[in-house]
């Protein structure tokens, strides 16, 4: 949500108290220093370095007088995990989650309950988050298995309609998102919305999900920002005033809260284990499989690549990714023209700055910007930062609080989208959602319908990679005036369009069945045979072993391992031979025996 200054209104924005990469001053007095601890043993841990912005991590005891901070514990036993493959099927996920969780536990057994005290594990990664003294704290520094300790910090939510703007109308009509789902990682979804799901959960539209935050399985939202992502996202189809259903209206949605109770802030580790239930639960509906996940928080201001900042989650979003999803990440609403936020800023995940969908012809309109902003600023109480920037906005324009840097990904529309609103209703034109948030949300919808036309016309999902690329290099160049910096905005049509000269899909399994897919061949040689080049064959895991021969020149690729209804790879597909005489084949999840 972003602030907007007018005659008639105002609309709150939250930002960020406290953020990676933002120093946080440890009083040289340090005067709240535990009774028995000494200057020597605090100066010790201000140096370790296994702790990550150390004076962040001790500011709960030297400045507030706690006896307790919330950390997050990085393990090096992530080092000899190779995700990349490890996460491409789910028997190797399992394989991989059973490992961690031994090694993890062994680790918390050995700790003392009393310094430290366990919230949460990770699933894919060696890691925790826990609740530690400063004894805790310094027991875990030393200690060999620990990689890393950063602060588990709280973030805040980056706060008509953008679709024919992105030249979305004509695709989103033959290619809705069917098919597949849209986690919303955020505040939860209120699912009891007549656009998203109409009450229940799970639903037809909300299909699962999980509350990390409060560690419970009723993702609801109780603050609103979450069901306004989730509406430009992905609602239903239906015309409700200016509201004509999400992007991807024909996806699904998964409702991750990850805030605590009706609040908008949430812990690091709580976006960190609504990532890791994304790829545990991926294919929960193997016909709606998670491959895109939106995520409209952050906050800092980082001028290049981030990742280094938090081991936990660029882990994270590596895992995601290399488990076939596209993350997308508000890039923050400060008006930065050098920086983006956090976590935007890791190379795992596409970050979406924002344009103004609608121009506006009121010159009171005001857009609250940081002092670091290149836009004209002007003082004001109005405002958190102080500083605000009147301007007369107009359509694809960029807008004036969007954080750019030239390492930014992509540009969607933003103001005033009118979209799902809590409780029931929309936000309307008047007081509609926007910022960043809007924007996000919009860049995943249209990933969403994208996906959908490459199963259609290719028959198989794009990989993450080539779900950014194709957007980047068919998006409509923008220049922001502010800062002469040119970013493409998503023109889903054009990235429709590039799908169109690829190769097919043939489907392989011995009853004949393909799940309903076609062509369909009961035998591989067979579907060799007919295919041309550029076609992928699709083999059915418990396909009839064989020998097999490429004799003509022509370039094929076979993928093993797929599960009945070609929606996943489930295992690998065994073959007694394969010979090659002529053309060339790529394999994937096979096995000769």
């Amino acid at each position: 949500m972003i602030w907007k200054i007018s005659i008639s209104v105002l609309i709150f924005g939250i930002f960020l108290l406290s953020a990676p990469g933002v120093s946080t001053h440890v009083s040289a007095e340090m005067k709240n220093v535990p009774e028995g601890v000494s200057a020597a043993v605090i100066n010790h841990l201000l140096n370790n370095p296994r702790i990550k912005r150390a004076n962040t991590v001790l500011k709960d005891f030297l400045e507030e007088g706690a006896t307790t901070t919330r950390v997050i514990v990085n393990l090096r036993g992530s080092e000899t995990v190779d995700t990349r493959n490890s996460l491409k099927k789910t028997y190797e996920r399992e394989y991989l989650a059973n490992r961690i969780y031994d090694f993890v536990d062994r680790i918390i057994q050995s700790l003392s309950p009393a310094q430290v005290q366990k919230i949460s594990s990770f699933k894919y990664m060696a890691g925790f988050s826990a609740q530690v003294t400063l004894e805790g704290l310094e027991s875990l520094a030393e200690d060999p298995d620990v990689l890393s300790i950063e602060k588990d910090i709280l973030l805040y939510p980056n706060l008509a309609q953008g679709i024919p703007l992105m030249n979305a109308s004509v695709a989103r009509s033959s290619y809705s998102g069917e098919g597949l789902s849209v986690a919303i990682c955020d505040t939860g979804i209120d699912y009891s919305h007549v656009r998203l799901g109409n009450g229940g959960f799970p639903n037809s539209k909300v299909i699962g999900g999980y509350d990390t935050g409060d560690n419970d399985n009723d993702p609801m939202d109780l603050q609103g920002h979450g069901t306004a992502c989730a509406g430009i996202s992905a609602g239903d189809l239906g015309a409700d005033g200016d509201y004509i259903g999400g992007v991807a209206w024909g996806a699904k949605l998964y409702a991750l809260k990850i805030s605590q109770g009706s609040g908008g802030s949430a812990y690091l580790s709580d976006m960190v284990e609504a990532w890791e239930w994304c790829i545990a639960h991926q294919y929960d509906d193997p016909n709606n499989p998670i491959l895109i996940i939106n995520t409209s928080f952050g906050a800092g201001r980082y001028t290049g690549n981030c990742d280094s900042d938090s081991l936990a989650m660029t882990t994270a979003a590596a895992n995601a990714k290399a488990a076939g999803m596209t993350l997308f990440v508000s890039s923050g609403n400060d008006g930065y023209c050098d920086a983006i936020g956090w976590p935007a800023c890791i190379t795992h995940v596409v970050s979406v700055g924002a344009v103004y969908d609608a121009h506006f012809t009121a010159e009171s309109i005001g857009w609250c910007v940081e002092q670091q902003s290149c836009a004209d600023k002007n003082p004001t109480w109005g405002c958190f930062s102080g500083f605000y920037s009147p301007n007369v906005p107009y359509g694809d324009q960029v807008t004036v609080y969007s954080n750019t840097a030239s390492f930014l990904s992509l540009l969607a529309p933003s103001n005033w989208a009118t979209t799902t609103q809590m409780g029931g209703g929309y936000w309307t034109a008047a007081y509609g959602f926007g910022g960043t948030s809007a924007a996000s949300p919009y860049a995943a919808g249209a990933a969403a319908c994208l996906q959908s036309a490459a199963k259609a016309i290719t028959g198989t999902f794009l990989t993450p990679d080539q779900v950014q690329s194709t957007l980047e290099d068919t998006g409509d160049s923008i220049t922001d005036t502010k800062v002469a910096i040119t970013k493409p905005r998503i023109n889903l049509g054009k990235a429709v369009a590039t799908l169109g000269g690829g190769g097919s899909a043939i489907y392989v399994e011995p009853s004949g069945s393909c799940g309903g897919n076609s062509p369909c061949y009961t035998n591989i040689q067979d579907a060799i045979n007919a295919a041309v080049s550029g076609d992928t064959i699709k083999i059915y895991q418990n396909a009839t072993a064989q020998a097999l021969m490429m004799n003509a020149a022509k370039s094929v690729t076979l993928q093993g391992g797929w599960n009945a209804s070609f929606t996943v790879q489930t295992s690998d597909t065994t073959i007694t031979s394969l010979s090659i005489q002529k053309g060339s084949v790529a394999v994937d999840s096979l096995v000769l025996h």
